[in-house]
């Protein structure tokens, strides 16, 4: 009977060693599961990269929309009596 205890601790430490040994070699050796996760990240990683590189190129293109439009030319003066009645009601008053 006193032999079951001592013999349980060795089963578990020969699985525990099996397990760590099972793992080691697993780590080492890639399976195709693997392989293939590690492709399917790659490929999902491209398509994220390629959705943001078009978005950064649209923002180039708004801003750059933003600056010509910045640019604008210097408000000409009103032509006719109804556009300086206009100007003339929109314009800041000094109290």
């Amino acid at each position: 009977m006193w032999l079951v205890i001592p013999a349980a601790i060795g089963l578990f430490l020969a699985r525990t060693i099996l397990i760590a040994r099972r793992l080691k070699v697993a780590a080492a050796n890639p399976t195709l599961a693997d392989a293939r996760a590690l492709r399917e990240a790659k490929r999902s990683l491209r398509a994220h990269r390629v959705e943001l590189d078009s978005a950064v190129a649209g923002t180039h293109a708004h801003l750059e929309s933003a600056k010509r439009l910045a640019r604008t030319r210097a408000p000409r003066a009103p032509s006719s009596r109804v556009e300086r009645m206009v100007e003339d009601a929109f314009s800041p008053k000094d109290s």
